[in-house]
């Protein structure tokens, strides 16, 4: 290693004590720098470096896919960059315990590989010492809650690699001034990068908000009544509906139901959610009354983020059934949550006639918001809704929308002072389904006839790749319950042509999207199946495969050749030959010097002539050390040794200092 002494092992610890890891970041550090304790070196071949490097990838791959499958996409990058010291350990062994210091930069990259695949050029090396303290300082940050203890060890850290390499010609006292003054304003500027750091994020959270979509919340609800623009939908696919026992074509699945609606948005005053109660076998659920064996049944699969999330059932839901959660409330609107769950669930839900899973109606249930009055009330007495029947009140409302009012997900600025949704109704007459359900719910309260806001999914879309029913983003709907006959009904007034109009905002490449989304949708589920005892219990045979691939690739040949007719091999002698020698920066220097070497001359001839001529400049005196290290490095067949190597590197590169100081003193 070229770093200096424990510098690796003070950086791995420095990442583990960041990261949580510490137990295995010492661990790793005594391998790491205990290789300076032994003398043990193995004489690894470029394909054995390329099997080190292979390994590395086989980490980082199952890193990548345990991540993926456990349901944290989102945050995998970020975790990969904080396990990737792990990840590189058995490349850079390879490094530390080989006869080498550098590795072929062609095991890193399989391109490069190919391209040098029966080559006879030199190998292209480098020694990754000093990569791997950045990747442990760059892992370290990725965990980083930014307090001040980070930006000292960093600070120190960096100081300690940098001492070793400083220049003699200027001043300690003014290089530990400029490094000071340097982590100074490092940290004062970390501030301004942080703040630059939050907006980056947002973007991407907005960029990327229908990959990880954020959790509905029971309690508050923001709509897009009153925005500008054209809304953004997405095509990603958040959950599946199989038909067991439905014969519909469609079907509404609620998250929750709101009652209270002020400024654009809609609110559940005093929610409260309490425990359900799971029957004796511990997955059945029963959440309602009704329907009975003879009810409907469809089977829902969606994954739950770190076990949590909302369910979307239908209104008329009973029971759930083959449904594995420890920990399962719901609150008077309608909302199932679940607190402590898998990952993913795959749970039967029978619904039919019964009553709905809400509260009865109160008070609240008719209010109107004072800022919507007039033009609620207005509309109210346009249709003579007072007059009618609860029955002939749906009726007008359905025909009123559908014959008055379009779909549309452009929202253009209002053309008058009323509110937005005072706007909606009395003169822009477009909007999404939020406009459609929020007036619904208003003009049903001024009619007298109590109504809720709610929000979920319409599940329309039947996949033949899949053979059910897909959720999409885009699918997500909000409609009103109306209490009528003594039941909480759902009462959608939004134009069926919201259906049309929103997929064909769908992208060209959807199908491509889907497909993906099938085979990770088809091993989460086979991941998290009770019945097949789920990726847990085979994981240690699934280790089996790996563990004989990789033996496969180790010793397919003999690792460790020891013999010397195989060690003169042209590849070992390339590295073994001394070309690399620290020796010929003073020759080129001495030749951009114009005392450059003759065809015939030998290093020793070629020295005295020059010292004959210049002795200020060149003395063999104290180049005879230096040539003697590098006569029996380049032709040596034992060679010397790794202390030997560092000796002629520090002795090449103080007699360079000395010379350029003799140099500008002539010239001076």
């Amino acid at each position: 290693m070229n770093t200096p002494p424990l510098l690796l092992g003070a950086a791995l610890l420095f990442w583990g004590w960041q990261t949580g890891f510490l137990v295995i970041a010492a661990v790793m550090a005594l391998i790491l720098e205990g290789s300076r304790l032994v003398s043990l070196r193995f004489a690894f071949s470029r394909a054995d470096i390329n099997r080190f490097s292979d390994l590395s990838g086989i980490i980082f791959g199952g890193m990548f896919i345990y991540l993926l499958s456990a349901g944290r996409a989102a945050q995998s990058v970020l975790t990969l960059i904080m396990w990737m010291p792990m990840a590189l350990l058995p490349l850079f062994m390879a490094q530390v315990y080989g006869t080498s210091e550098k590795i072929d930069i062609s095991a890193l990259f399989l391109v490069f590989r190919r391209k040098r695949k029966g080559a006879e050029a030199r190998p292209v090396t480098l020694n990754i010492s000093y990569l791997y303290f950045a990747l442990c300082i760059l892992s370290a940050g990725s965990a980083n809650s930014r307090k001040v203890e980070f930006y000292g060890g960093l600070f120190i850290l960096v100081v300690w690699a940098l001492w070793s390499v400083r220049s003699r010609r200027f001043s300690l006292i003014l290089w530990l001034a400029l490094l000071l003054f340097s982590g100074v304003i490092g940290y004062i500027g970390q501030f301004g990068l942080h703040r630059l750091q939050l907006s980056l994020e947002q973007m991407a959270l907005t960029s990327f908000a229908d990959l990880f979509p954020k959790e509905l919340d029971p309690y508050k609800a923001r709509t897009a009544i009153g925005e500008l623009g054209r809304l953004k939908l997405s095509d990603s696919i958040l959950f599946r509906v199989r038909p067991e026992n439905f014969s519909g074509q469609s079907i509404l699945l609620r998250e929750t139901s709101y009652k209270a609606y002020r400024n654009s948005m809609w609110f559940a005053p005093r929610a409260r959610f309490e425990d359900v109660r799971p029957g004796a076998d511990r997955s059945t659920w029963r959440i309602g009354s009704g329907a009975g064996e003879e009810g409907e049944t469809i089977i829902i699969s969606q994954s739950l983020k770190k076990g949590r999330g909302m369910l979307k059932l239908p209104l008329t839901a009973c029971e759930i059934d083959e449904f594995p959660v420890l920990k399962f409330i719901r609150n008077q609107y309608g909302a199932f949550k679940v607190e402590e769950g898998p990952g993913f669930v795959n749970f039967r839900v029978r619904f039919g006639e019964g009553s709905a899973l809400d509260s009865p109606p109160d008070e609240g249930d008719l209010l109107i918001p004072p800022d919507e009055m007039d033009a609620v009330s207005g509309i109210a007495r346009e249709l003579d809704l007072g007059a009618a029947s609860p029955k002939d009140v749906l009726q007008h409302l359905s025909r009123y929308f559908q014959n008055n009012f379009m779909y549309s997900l452009n929202l253009k600025g209002r053309k008058s002072d009323a509110t937005p949704l005072g706007d909606f109704l009395l003169s822009s007459r477009k909007g999404h389904c939020e406009f459609f359900a929020t007036a619904t719910v208003l003009l049903l309260r001024a009619a007298g006839i109590p109504a809720r806001y709610a929000v979920g999914y319409s599940v329309q879309e039947f996949s033949d790749l899949e053979d059910c029913f897909v959720v999409r983003s885009r699918h997500a709907h909000a409609w009103t319950l109306v209490y009528i006959d003594g039941a909480w009904r759902n009462f959608d007034t939004t134009p069926a042509s919201w259906i049309t109009a929103e997929e064909e905002t769908a992208s060209l490449l959807e199908p491509l999207r889907d497909i993906l989304s099938y085979i990770l949708f088809k091993f989460t589920e086979w991941r998290w199946s009770e019945k097949k005892g789920g990726l847990t219990k085979y994981m240690g045979w699934l280790l089996i495969p790996l563990i004989i691939f990789i033996l496969s690739r180790f010793y397919s040949r003999k690792r460790f050749n020891r013999d010397r007719e195989k060690r003169e091999d042209k590849e070992f002698k390339d590295i073994r030959e001394g070309t690399d020698s620290a020796f010929y920066l003073i020759e080129e220097k001495l030749a951009q010097s114009g005392y450059g070497r003759r065809a015939s001359e030998t290093l020793t001839d070629w020295l005295d002539r020059i010292e004959t001529l210049h002795p200020q400049s060149v003395s063999s005196r104290s180049l005879k050390p230096i040539l003697d290290l590098h006569y029996r490095y380049r032709f040596d067949p034992k060679g010397i040794t790794a202390d030997e190597k560092a000796s002629l590197r520090s002795y090449v590169r103080s007699w360079l200092e000395q010379y350029e100081e003799i140099v500008y003193r002539n010239e001076a």
